[in-house]
């Protein structure tokens, strides 16, 4: 490939990069990271951060679960991509059940808090947990929430 065409492949990737959903300023991604591990860190968990329109602005957690169907605790089975779509809106809110023989599956969802001080960021969040020893929705919800303020949200 010519010099050429690759400052012009090189140019096209950065200006899409530039143009995909960022975290707000001020929120240090690799802080974010660390606290909501800390808070709900095990092999279970998915963390997405999405904005208005439902674009992922950040990840944690295992792509594993991110990824499969979990049973949503409301009758059906879906990935926590889907949940996160169909809840951009509306209060804080949680959910546990049963899942496959002994696993339970914890979700928490809402609008991603603004610490003391600061102004609401506009995103949100969906945290899931499916295993023998996943949290229920509501202490999910609690420490994903302290975990976003502790990173500067």
């Amino acid at each position: 490939m010519r010099s050429g065409a690759v400052l012009v492949l090189l140019a096209g990737a950065l200006a899409l990069a530039g143009c995909a959903p960022k975290l707000p300023k001020g929120v240090d991604e690799d802080a974010l990271t660390q606290y909501v591990g800390r808070a709900i860190g095990s092999a279970s968990p998915c963390v997405l951060v999405a904005d208005a329109r439902g674009k992922t602005v950040w990840t944690g957690g295992g792509y594993v679960t991110c990824a499969r169907n979990l049973p949503t605790c409301e009758g059906k089975v879906t990935t926590a991509q889907e949940v996160l779509k169909a809840n951009l809106s509306g209060e804080a809110r949680f959910l546990s059940c049963d899942s496959a023989g002994a696993n339970t599956v914890g979700w928490a969802m809402g609008p991603v808090p603004a610490g003391k001080g600061r102004q609401p960021s506009g995103l949100r969040y969906l945290a899931v947990m499916e295993g023998e020893r996943a949290l229920p929705g509501i202490e999910i919800q609690d420490r994903v929430e302290r975990a976003f303020v502790r990173a500067g949200f």
